[in-house]
């Protein structure tokens, strides 16, 4: 994996200032960012499946719905 030097500059200081080493932040960095990923995902069907629809369906629902309400 390459980063900026910029980029790179940040995540060890970020590390250093968690006590971890810039490796250590990266996995957990992505592990917390996928593991929210997938609660959100789980959450969405479960909504889906309670309101007898689709992920997309409800997602299209939530578009129609919040563009509608912005009509003056």
């Amino acid at each position: 994996m390459t980063f900026t030097p910029a980029q790179h500059e940040a995540i060890v200081e970020h590390a250093a200032a968690l006590g971890l080493s810039a490796d250590a932040y990266i996995h957990r960095t992505a592990v917390d960012r996928a593991l929210a990923w997938k609660r959100e995902q789980d959450a969405f069907h479960a909504i889906a499946q309670r309101r007898g629809c689709t992920v997309e369906e409800l997602i299209q629902r939530g578009v129609l719905t919040d563009s509608s309400s912005n009509r003056q």
